[in-house]
């Protein structure tokens, strides 16, 4: 059985390939976690300057702020 990926690693890959992505496209694309542990962890990258959430009209977008490696 094959490791997963922690969900921090998905959401950059994510990010990699849309630098300013919808969150519905990232739990859509991972749907083997859930909008809430994607609330969860977006919300510590986000306290902690790793990206930047955006509120719009019934959605949201992320972007990456830094490289980190």
């Amino acid at each position: 059985m094959a490791l997963q990926r922690p969900i921090t690693d998905r959401i950059f890959d994510f990010l990699q390939t849309s630098p300013e992505g919808e969150f519905e496209a990232l739990t859509t694309r991972y749907p083997e976690f859930t909008a809430s542990e994607f609330y969860t962890e977006l919300g510590r990258l986000s306290r902690n300057g790793q990206v930047k959430i955006t509120r719009g009209v019934g959605s949201f977008t992320i972007k990456q702020t830094a490289t980190f490696t």
